[in-house]
């Protein structure tokens, strides 16, 4: 069991003036974390941008930013986790908040990573260049994973996903995207072994291999059969289109 080092409520570092209707503060910190670590990101209102390296640390950058001068931007704290192998971040916010602020996170992670819960209500979710896994959720705005390696779960409201796999993961892990209202995006290896499940609503699907429509009467899943077959790939959309292609560097 990992044991708990702190639960930490950090203060902001720089606080810098925009343009005199905005103001605008910057939080930064860095922490060890060994490949294959664990990292999580809750936000609320603002982007999620993380960025995999080849560093055994965490380099996280968080802007906050309020459109119109607001003496409660101050009062906006990122509370990390700090755990044996793990670290997760948290916006809190102060109660009666008179005008919204929006706090946009920037990480940079070890390239084995595994991450674990990456949130927020309003804004995109985009992950590059990690090799372990991904899980994303939000209600407003795009989820994107380029050059990711492993397990991907990815879910949105309303909001498009688009995920360029370079190694699906074992075979019994999951891997599912599905968005509401927004289409869906997937490219994987030339070399991969996985069986699709496609389905849309209200929407095409279409893509670089044979679909075939469920002999189950009433469901309009379409199934595709990649190699040898083997990972579970879901994906979903109610008003979307759906596409699934094959990387252009594995042709």
């Amino acid at each position: 069991m990992r044991s708990v080092l702190g639960l930490l409520l950090l203060a902001g570092l720089v606080v810098c003036v925009a343009p005199a209707s905005a103001a605008q503060r910057v939080w930064a910190r860095q922490f060890n974390l060994p490949p294959g670590g664990h990292v999580s990101v809750v936000n609320v209102h603002g982007s999620v941008l993380v960025q995999g390296w080849d560093r055994s640390e965490v380099e996280a950058t968080v802007a906050m930013r309020s459109e119109a001068p607001s003496e409660q931007l101050d009062d906006v704290q990122v509370a990390v986790e700090a755990r044996s192998g793990a670290i997760t971040f948290h916006t809190l916010y102060p109660s009666g908040l008179d005008s919204p602020i929006r706090v946009d996170y920037r990480l940079r992670v070890p390239r084995q990573v595994r991450l674990d819960e990456l949130s927020t209500l309003e804004g995109d979710i985009v992950v590059r260049e990690v090799e372990g896994s991904m899980e994303a959720h939000n209600l407003h705005g795009d989820i994107e994973g380029i050059d990711v390696s492993g397990s991907v779960v990815a879910h949105a409201l309303t909001g498009n996903i688009l995920i360029s796999s370079r190694a699906l993961p074992g075979r019994y892990l999951p891997f599912t995207l599905g968005t509401i209202n927004g289409n869906v995006d997937l490219i994987i290896p030339a070399q991969a072994d996985a069986d699709l499940a496609l389905s849309t609503v209200a929407g095409t699907i279409a893509g670089d291999y044979p679909f075939q429509v469920s002999s189950v009467p009433g469901d309009s899943t379409r199934h595709a059969r990649v190699g040898a077959g083997g990972v579970k790939v879901e994906v979903r959309t109610v008003k979307g289109n759906i596409h699934v292609g094959q990387r252009d560097d594995d042709i």
